[in-house]
């Protein structure tokens, strides 16, 4: 196989974005990797076929943290994308950029102000209202798809109104206190991921080689360069030359992951694993975050998703009227409503990401059900998860038959802070969900009340149930120097000449809300930054 000029390493969010700037706007041959199949399957395009991927062993990690102490010593599952698009291809397709109070800690200089921020996603964006007849290039449709969110979401906007929550129409702005409707990344129907906005326009570029079903085993170093990728494709073990450089953006859990096993990392912790250190890097799968949810249950008197999706009849209609006008629930997310608001608050701003669903569904454990399954009476969800967690995990590896694998902990709630806010969510709930608008319309909730239940119970019922909402992040973090973080704020690994990070891995710290959107944020702003370093190679 022929040599490249620059190797990416991931075909997920971020990686579809810099392959698409660096083939757009150098002359560079680019080999781009992706460990799992194409994204052509109808259960990714369909946007509600996303449930369908929960467990799909071709597309998805389908990876386990480790026993979490706070959790009642439980494994959590940990879906990743393995698939062209990574996880933007199998998740809930909500695009919320995060608050502006998110991005303070960010700010090592001017390319990473918040004035540079909002002005990159203004570049990225394109805002539509339900139909659109074609797909801007290189724009991530935002679609507002309000009007065809369930009726039920009436209750919740109007509960909301009398504890003075702002009502802002597309939660992506920076007011504190607002409810409003998840805006989504679906256009006409179908998803639209960063990988059908930034990469199926290029896929057939005379500069660009795409592997898929191909593993990267090992970085190869000369003078604290990389030299080369060893990898597996159709079960060949291949070598690959980087003549300029490489680039991981494999996300949060791959990319440290890969660099451990390269010998990229603490260098204490490498010799304990036997690996040969390369390059002493210790916050290598440091800083982990991530948010840990918790949905509450209610039956309801009045009809809800569950009746259109919970029985065959009601399937049958929803995939016929999907197939006649890309109607319907086929062609949304379950997340519908939801806001962020402060609630007694440590911070000066929001502790609480809320979400308000118009239906119940089961998710299965250790891989017994492969699917989300819609109840099959009439209910909806009232959501939670801390904004910003303060508890810090770590991805390490760990040895299974004389192969590693990575370590997931995330730690969760060892940080008392994170609890507090746990506390005020019970109070919340319990307010909001005595609140006229909503008792009138709940017949019962299920599996525990919170009106009736102690701070005690609630939090035990916590431990028992909450699961992450797939939000990873700060592996790699960027930072000043090698001593608080891995990549600089040109995103160039510290200590290392031609070694880029861009992914979820390098947030400095979690963002608000669903972190897609700052994912390719921060990409598609990391590709311009890389594109000045490249400007010397380019022919």
């Amino acid at each position: 196989m022929k040599n490249f000029d620059i190797v990416i390493v991931g075909a997920g969010s971020a990686g579809c974005i810099v392959t698409n700037q660096i083939i757009n706007n150098t002359n560079l041959k680019v080999l781009l990797i992706e460990a799992g199949p194409s994204d052509n399957h109808p259960v990714i395009q369909i946007p509600l076929g996303y449930g369908m991927t929960f467990f799909h062993k071709r597309m998805n990690w389908n990876f386990y943290s480790e026993k979490q102490k706070k959790l009642n010593d439980r494994e959590v599952y940990y879906p990743r994308g393995k698939v062209i698009g990574g996880s933007g291809s199998i998740n809930a397709m909500i695009y919320a950029r995060g608050l502006k109070t998110d991005f303070e800690n960010w700010n090592l200089n001017k390319s990473w102000s918040w004035e540079n921020i909002k002005d990159t996603y203004e570049k990225i964006e394109v805002p539509i209202k339900g139909k659109s007849k074609k797909i801007s290039i290189n724009k991530i449709p935002v679609n507002d798809v309000s009007n065809e969110h369930h009726s039920i979401l009436k209750n919740y906007f109007t509960a909301a109104n009398d504890f003075d929550f702002q009502f802002n129409r597309q939660l992506n702005s920076s007011i504190d206190d607002q409810v409003g409707n998840y805006n989504v990344n679906i256009m006409n129907g179908f998803r639209a991921s960063s990988a059908k906005i930034f990469l199926k326009p290029i896929k057939n570029h005379p500069n660009l080689t795409i592997l898929t079903n191909t593993e990267v085993l090992k970085l190869n170093f000369e003078n604290r360069k990389i030299s080369s990728l060893k990898i597996k494709h159709k079960k060949k073990i291949i070598v690959i030359k980087s003549n300029i450089g490489t680039i991981l953006s494999s996300g949060s859990i791959m990319t440290p992951y890969l660099l451990l096993k390269s010998g990229i990392g603490k260098a204490e912790e490498l010799r304990q694993y036997n690996i040969p250190v390369q390059f002493n890097s210790p916050h290598v799968g440091k800083n982990f975050q991530d948010h840990l949810g918790l949905d509450y249950l209610y039956k309801t008197h009045m009809p809800t998703l569950n009746d259109e999706l919970g029985t065959w009849t009601g399937r049958i209609k929803t995939v016929l009227r999907y197939l006649y006008n890309r109607k319907g629930p086929l062609s949304l997310s379950l997340n519908q409503g939801g806001g962020y608001i402060n609630w007694k608050s440590l911070d000066p701003f929001p502790n609480i990401q809320l979400y308000f669903n118009p239906l119940t569904y089961s998710v299965s454990y250790k891989n017994k059900r492969p699917l989300l399954k819609t109840d099959k009476f009439s209910g909806f969800i009232i959501g939670f998860n801390s904004c910003r967690p303060k508890s810090l995990g770590e991805v390490k590896l760990r040895l299974e038959n004389e192969e590693y694998y990575p370590s997931i902990n995330p730690n969760y709630l060892s940080d008392e802070r994170d609890i507090h806010d746990l506390y005020s969510a019970f109070d919340f709930v319990r307010k909001f969900s005595s609140n006229k608008h909503i008792k009138n319309i709940i017949k019962a909730p299920i599996n525990i009340d919170p009106i009736k239940a102690s701070d005690k119970e609630l939090l035990d019922h916590f431990k028992s149930m909450a699961t992450t909402i797939y939000h990873p992040c700060g592996t790699c973090r960027m930072s000043k120097d090698i001593n608080s973080g891995v990549v600089s704020d040109k995103l160039k690994v510290h200590g290392l000449e031609n070694l880029w990070i861009v992914d979820a891995s390098i947030m400095p710290n979690i963002t608000s809300g669903n972190i897609n959107a700052p994912v390719m944020m921060l990409s598609y702003l990391s590709s311009k930054l890389i594109l000045e370093e490249l400007k010397q190679y380019n022919k």
